[in-house]
Parts: C-alpha cells; structure tokens; sequence
C-alpha cells in the first residue's frame, strides 16, 4: 500500500537491496561497519591541527627573524653611512659653497659638502668587514645626490627554522633582506 501510494504520487519505491552472496555479504557489513565507525576520528583531527599549528609556528618564526634581519641590516647600513657622509668636500667647504637645508631658530642651516667618490670608498670599506648573520652584506645601490647619500644594502640569509620535510618549502631558501638609508650632515650658518 506505502508502495502503490508512492508509485501514484510520481516516486519509484526501491527497496533496500542486500546481498545474497556470503564474500558481498561480508563486504557490505565491513564497508557499512567502517563508514559509521568513527573510532580515531578526533585524534586524527588533533593531530591535523597540531601539524598546521607547527608549520604556522614555523612561518612566524621565521618572518620575525627576517623583520630583525632587517632591522639589523637598517642599523649596520645607517652607522656605515654616516662614516660615508663624513667624506667632506674640503674645495666646497672652504670656498663657502654650501646649500642651504631650511633654518632653525632664524638662523640657516646648511647641508656640509661631500666628496662622493670618497664616500662610496668608505661605505665600501664599511661593508667589506660588516656581515648579517654571517653572510656578506652588499651594496645594491649607491647615490650621491648633491650632499646628500642614499644607498639600498641587500644581503641573503639562512631562514631562522628551516624545515627539512619540506624541501620546496620558502623555509628552506636563503631569504633575500633589503634596506634603504640615507645620510647628509647638517651645519649652522
């Protein structure tokens, strides 16, 4: 009666289908059995996470050490600069061409005349000793813009944490540190 009610409101009753063999029997109960059975499932999913929260413990590990990498190479760069700013000019000081950088106190402040071949000597010769966590730091870039220095330092080091399962991994690759600095040296009129 369920059936015919079903067949005449448009459904097709399908009965359950069991097998009749012994092996199908035994295949059906193991495969039912195994789908329902949720033994281990939370420890499987305990170890899920801890796994990502590893490798997500590994990537903030690692790009804090290369904010500090930087943060190194910004000071390593900023005190060889400042050696380089140093490289006076002495033609330019002496004959009083200076350029002018603003005023303070009502009084101008000019910026001191620098050398720039002699400058880039001495930033160079600054570097040539100085490394960043043990690898050699190296000038990408080197302007003297009037009496004014910039230059971009680059150096590539070893990431903090690297992850021997993942060979392909960023973590595994030197990681590439940029940092720009300027330097000019400020006199009273």
């Amino acid at each position: 009666m369920r059936g015919e009610a079903l067949v005449s409101a448009g459904f097709k009753w399908v009965s359950r289908i069991t097998p009749t063999t012994p092996h199908s029997l035994f295949t059906h109960r193991l495969t039912r059995n195994c789908l329902s059975d949720e033994t281990g499932s939370l420890s499987l999913f305990i170890i899920s996470l801890f796994l990502l929260t590893m490798v997500l413990s590994f990537a903030i590990i690692d790009l804090s050490g290369a904010y500090l990498a930087q943060r190194q190479l910004i000071n390593i760069g900023e005190s060889a600069i400042s050696r380089a700013a140093h490289s006076v000019d002495l033609d330019r000081y002496y004959s009083g061409d200076r350029v002018q950088s603003g005023s303070s106190l009502g009084t101008p402040t000019f910026l001191l005349p620098i050398d720039c071949s002699a400058a880039a000597q001495t930033l160079e010769a600054e570097l040539t000793t100085a490394q960043l966590h043990g690898a050699p730091i190296s000038i990408a870039e080197f302007r003297c813009e009037g009496d004014v220095l910039h230059t971009t330092l680059t150096s590539q080091i070893q990431p903090t944490l690297a992850l021997p399962l993942l060979p392909a991994s960023v973590m595994s690759h030197l990681l590439t540190i940029n940092a720009t600095v300027s330097a000019s040296n400020v006199i009273g009129g």
